[in-house]
């Protein structure tokens, strides 16, 4: 796991007043961190975008490092404001370097693009010029690297070399986009130095995840637990997670279809069984997938279930968790000591459970371009119903358990198809049914199920929920 930051500035402060690392050590390091990145794909042509602030102090320190290596040009968007970053331009003019407010540089076909306009302290619309200036950079057939972040999440970046840590700023849905690769450099001190315990929330990688391999040689079927999934108007979902839980360990793996479910319409694998009521030794359900409305009778089955069991565990997914209902249910639930609940909303689900919680309105957008808001409504839900744990799907994605937060940044945008969240909650409930705790479940089948996309492709569009259960496989 990378710790994630709110504040990279606190961080900076600490590295000047804790560790006397001055401001033009930190530039200098920046700038030859970005300078190295470059010369690895052996430019001829480098064009370098500054700004009046610190970001473009570290595009003049690299095109100084550049000076003699490769053809360097700079593009001034306006007159450096920041102590250092005057001093780096002078520097710059004095060497000889071309400086120029033009953007006729970008069309002499440069192999790399480094904007350092502005950074991640930049807030509001960019100027129509600078617009301007970065659509005709983001036409440019170039690698193209952003210092810190892009400018105003408008520039089109290959690479973010993000300097000392890694910044919540570049997880929002619209920072995917642009973002490309991100890297983290340091500015000449350890990151385990500036990376103090406040971190708002871990970034999860592949060795953070822990998949079900079957280690126990003297196991039978009835180790490996019983999932249960609820089939509603939709059964067709409910059969995808079923699958997806068989596929995934669980060691038996029924459906059990509710009033008006359709799941007579399906021809059913022969692998999965189907109930009429809750198993007695069922270890997992889930509910939700192929759901429109609320099913009572269902919610009822559950609630009896749960006082039966010694740490029930259940996935709630889809319509089930936008029914008005569904807080009542939850806090039912949570009731239960040992309880291991998860909840898989995606952005507009997420924002009508919110408003069913709190009254409060906040839009699909809103969300998507704020990861505080995302972190700070999840840990409404979570200190209100301590036993549960959510991961809200996006194109990063955010599990909260507890005070916790842990973003999944690899998922793909081949994701997008209809289909791939009955997939992820199954691949939960399965977990759950082997004894995951409802924290470790979500770490590991929201990046699972992101690696396993992108196995498929980034880019697919054939990325089907049958194909990616297929590729679930180690």
């Amino acid at each position: 796991m990378q710790p994630i930051f709110t504040n990279p500035t606190q961080l900076e402060k600490l590295a000047k007043e804790k560790y006397a690392v001055p401001q033009f050590l930190m530039m200098e390091n920046a700038a030859r961190s970005l300078a190295e990145f470059i010369l690895d794909f052996a430019p001829e042509r480098v064009v370098i975008l500054c700004g009046k602030g610190n970001n473009g102090g570290d595009g003049y320190a690299a095109a100084r490092l550049l000076q003699n290596k490769c053809d360097i040009s700079v593009i001034c968007i306006e007159p450096p404001s920041a102590e250092e970053a005057k001093v780096q331009y002078e520097m710059c003019k004095r060497l000889g370097i071309e400086i120029s407010d033009s953007d006729r540089w970008l069309s002499d076909r440069p192999q790399v693009i480094l904007d350092c306009i502005y950074g991640t302290g930049f807030h509001g619309e960019l100027p129509e010029t600078v617009k301007n200036l970065l659509d005709e950079a983001n036409k440019a057939d170039a690698v193209k690297i952003a210092c810190d972040i892009p400018s105003g999440l408008y520039f089109n970046a290959d690479y973010t070399i993000t300097m000392g840590e890694q910044k919540l700023s570049l997880y929002s849905d619209k920072a995917k986009a642009v973002c490309g690769k991100i890297i983290v450099k340091d500015i000449g001190i350890a990151r385990e130095k500036l990376e103090t315990p406040e971190a708002c929330c871990q970034l999860i990688e592949e060795s953070d995840i822990t998949l079900p391999l079957r280690k126990n040689r003297a196991a039978h079927k009835g180790t490996y637990g019983h999932t249960v999934v609820f089939c509603g108007e939709k059964a067709g979902a409910a059969i995808l997670a079923a699958t997806t839980a068989m596929n995934f360990g669980s060691g038996l793996t029924s459906l059990l279809p509710v009033k008006d479910s359709n799941l007579s319409q399906f021809k059913i694998s022969p692998s999965l069984m189907i109930a009429d009521s809750i198993p007695k030794k069922a270890s997992a359900i889930a509910i939700g997938s192929g759901f429109t409305e609320f099913s009572e009778n269902a919610a009822q089955q559950i609630k009896k279930w749960f006082t039966t069991q010694k740490s029930p565990a259940a996935v709630f997914d889809a319509g089930f968790i936008t029914a008005p209902e569904f807080p009542a249910l939850l806090e039912e639930l949570n009731k239960i000591d040992e309880a291991r609940i998860v909840l898989t909303p995606h952005l507009a689900e997420f924002s009508t459970l919110i408003k069913n919680l709190t009254g409060e309105e906040i839009s699909v957008s809103s969300l998507a371009e704020n990861p505080e808001k995302k972190i700070e409504l999840g840990k409404i839900i979570t200190k209100r119903f301590p036993e549960t744990t959510v991961i809200i799907k996006s194109a990063n994605t955010f599990i909260i358990s507890g005070e916790e937060c842990f973003v999944v940044a690899d998922g793909p945008q081949s994701l997008a198809k209809g289909g791939s969240g009955d997939i992820l909650a199954g691949l939960t409930a399965a977990l759950l049914a082997q004894g995951y705790t409802a924290k470790d479940a979500a770490i590991t089948t929201a990046e699972h199920h992101a690696l396993a996309a992108r196995k498929i492709g980034d880019q697919a569009y054939d990325l089907t929920p049958e194909k990616l259960i297929s590729f679930i496989s180690i």
